[in-house]
């Protein structure tokens, strides 16, 4: 609880004394969701299970004319009956805080923030989100972020953007296995018009992770991308980015997943990524959206992954109240071993009061069996990074019930 007060401390640190003579509003959401599941962690052998997830939020921003402060607070608790939670852990805790005060200049692209969060959250929870391990691990994951940055237009074409992040990620208690490390990242980025419809992005980062295990292993990835984004017509909108990504690390005694060279100290490994995003409006009250991504980062734990992700996503407007969505995507999630998932669903949701709201979604999921190897334990961290090596399937049903209360009108 120690970093919690510290990040408490932190959040009113960035509060500006003007602000508290403000205009301040605050606006509270708690939701109720119930799923029904033939197999939530895509066992080989499926078996059902019930599951019921609260959650609560609240929002407090303060604006001025030329800043605004928000402060987020939320908390859930996530728990599981049946059959296919039998073995593994049930009960999930997620809570946490996240402050940010920003100050816009001359307009959109001329802004500087900052940033402070805070997240405490069941280790098993954090390992099921990320990739869908199912595990018994136990005791919490704990995260303590600090973020800044600013955007500049330095013409009436050209915008500059520079952004730092670091992430203490630790376990409480700390006997919990699991490796605490350090990542911090930088990012400068430059995009120019080149006529009203049309732009192009060039942006350079550095990503550095520590990790405070027998052997001090350090990892550096670097990204360079360029890309272009443009507007083809009133409809139809595109942009994409593509580029290297170079990790190197450091302290290793076994073959890391990524790394072409083998055991030795030292490995480094080359290798592409990049991002595309299409949207079109098919009808008036319809569009479609369409991404597509290769990217490698670490995980919520540390460990390096290269995730390839398709997803294409269809919305349609019935009315004020109602929206009817369907969606697909496949994936592909490369660490010490290789696994292929495919799923597809359908959600209606309603708003049937002016506070009150209502998804029904129906999901389905395939996991296809692994390749590459045997091995599930990430070297550097010591933690599963992938469900299981069969291939398995789940249908899902799930009923979310949201209402939002505004405790503070703006301007009261």
């Amino acid at each position: 609880m120690k970093r919690a007060a510290l990040a408490g401390s932190i959040c009113f640190g960035v509060l500006p004394t003007s602000a508290f003579a403000f205009d301040w509003s605050i606006v509270t959401t708690e939701s109720q969701t119930v799923e029904l599941n033939s197999n939530q962690f895509l066992r080989p052998t499926p078996a059902p299970t019930l599951g019921s997830y609260s959650t609560l939020t609240a929002k407090a921003v303060a604006r001025t004319p030329t800043s605004t402060f928000d402060l987020d607070l939320d908390g859930s608790y996530r728990k599981y009956w049946g059959p296919g939670a039998v073995g593994i852990a049930s009960e999930f805790l997620n809570y946490g805080l996240n402050a940010r005060y920003e100050v816009i200049e001359k307009g959109r692209f001329d802004r500087e923030f900052v940033e402070t969060a805070w997240r405490q959250r069941s280790t098993a929870l954090a390992l099921l989100n990320d990739f869908g391990v199912a595990t018994n691990a136990r005791g919490f994951l704990e995260t303590l972020r600090a973020t800044g940055g600013f955007d500049r237009s330095i013409s009436a074409r050209d915008t500059i953007s520079l952004f730092a992040t670091s992430v203490r990620t630790s376990y409480e208690p700390s006997s919990a296995s699991g490796t605490p490390f350090t990542d911090t990242l930088a990012r400068g980025s430059w995009r120019h018009s080149v006529n009203s419809i049309a732009a192009v992005n060039v942006s350079s980062e550095a990503e550095l992770l520590d990790y405070e295990n027998a052997f001090n292993t350090h990892a550096q990835i670097y990204r360079n991308q360029a890309g272009v984004e443009t507007t083809l017509s009133p409809v139809l909108s595109f942009r994409a980015n593509v580029g290297m990504a170079v990790i190197e690390i450091q302290g290793v005694n076994a073959t890391i997943p990524l790394i072409s060279a083998g055991a030795g100290g030292s490995a480094s490994s080359l290798d592409w990524i990049g991002d595309a995003v299409l949207t079109y409006r098919v009808l008036k009250n319809t569009s479609l959206s369409i991404i597509a991504s290769q990217s490698i980062s670490p995980s919520v734990v540390g460990s390096l992954f290269k995730r390839d992700t398709i997803n294409a996503t269809l919305s349609h407007s019935v009315n004020a109240r109602s929206t009817l969505s369907f969606s697909a995507s496949v994936n592909r999630q490369t660490a010490t071993t290789t696994t292929d998932f495919a799923s597809a669903s359908a959600t209606y949701s309603y708003n049937f009061l002016r506070d009150w709201s209502a998804q029904l979604t129906y999901r389905y999921q395939h996991r296809f069996a692994s390749t590459g190897g045997t091995a599930i334990i990430d070297p550097i961290t010591g933690l599963p990074t992938v469900g299981g090596l069969g291939p398995a399937d789940s249908n899902s049903i799930m009923l979310v019930v949201s209402n939002s209360f505004t405790m503070l009108p703006r301007g009261y």
